[in-house]
């Protein structure tokens, strides 16, 4: 039988809803502080580069990184529902082969939009339609963007397990570190070293890779999971079911995005200086 870590909460022992607020609240604070690294990004450049810098961050940019973040976060899911059964039941074999096999689909994924990405980020801008004004920055900030994705699969992934064990605490300390350490970086490559929206997106994937690294290493050190990362490998029967589980949640979650962000209006208004004559706002 697998022992439970201090850090696991328990909902088999004590007042039931005691173990699931504990386990809850973790989990609704981690999406809050995943939405804010775009955030972050767009209040720095907003206040320190200009509206149409902030458009290019918290516009189209945004639809695209809502949507890849919604989509893995419920692909994940098919991985961590085995993961957990395995873990309850005490099947420590099948344990350490369903982890390996959760990450090596984040790896797998994560290479392959990341080369997707960089090639497809023109279209994609193009079909929501982004204004030029704002198209180059937005090209720009999306493709450094797409250099991160890779470990922010793997951070998710790794953080889906770890709440499969019943540790949904660490996750939330490590983005909560990440997200300090892109505002920190926001601050120091766009104000103060000049970098613009550049600057902006590679705080971002630093502060992803940072989680990343993290992440593995608490994986390392369970030895629940058994895990190695010289040791990452699909075991078929899982990958199967994994991504069985796992696709109708995520394409579920990406239906939520909405790919049309602005209306003719507010476009006008964002970029191209439009008077709000009744509500007494002007951007020029």
């Amino acid at each position: 039988m697998i022992q439970p870590r201090t850090d696991t909460v328990s909902i088999t022992e004590g007042p039931i809803w005691k173990g699931l607020l504990a386990f809850f609240f973790p989990i609704l604070l981690g999406t809050f502080f995943q939405q804010l690294y775009n955030t972050v990004d767009a209040v720095v450049v907003g206040n320190f580069i200009g509206k149409e810098a902030l458009a290019a961050a918290g516009g189209g940019t945004a639809i695209y990184i809502n949507l890849l973040v919604g989509f893995f976060t419920g692909l994940s899911a098919g991985s961590t529902i085995i993961i957990s059964q395995f873990f309850g039941a005490g099947r420590k074999r099948e344990l350490a082969a369903a982890v390996r096999t959760a990450i090596w689909i984040s790896v797998v994924l994560g290479i392959f939009m990341t080369a997707a990405g960089l090639i497809l980020s023109r279209p994609a801008l193009l079909v929501i339609e982004t204004p030029q004004p704002v198209f180059d920055d937005s090209l720009l900030y999306l493709r450094i963007y797409f250099i991160g994705i890779l470990p922010m699969f793997i951070y998710n992934m790794g953080a889906g397990v770890l709440r499969a064990a019943g540790d949904s605490k660490s996750p939330f300390t490590v983005l909560v570190a990440g997200c300090f350490i892109n505002i920190v970086l926001d601050l120091l490559f766009v104000p103060v070293l000049k970098l613009g929206i550049a600057g902006a997106a590679w705080a971002t994937v630093i502060s992803q890779t940072f989680c990343m690294t993290v992440i593995i290493k608490k994986l390392h050190r369970n030895s629940s999971f058994d895990f190695r990362i010289t040791n990452i490998k699909p075991e078929t029967n899982l990958l199967n079911k994994m991504m069985r589980l796992g696709l109708p949640t995520g394409i579920q979650s990406s239906l939520y995005t909405n790919l049309k962000p602005y209306n003719s209006v507010e476009r006008q208004f964002i970029w191209n200086g439009y008077d709000c004559g009744s509500c007494g706002i002007r951007t020029d």
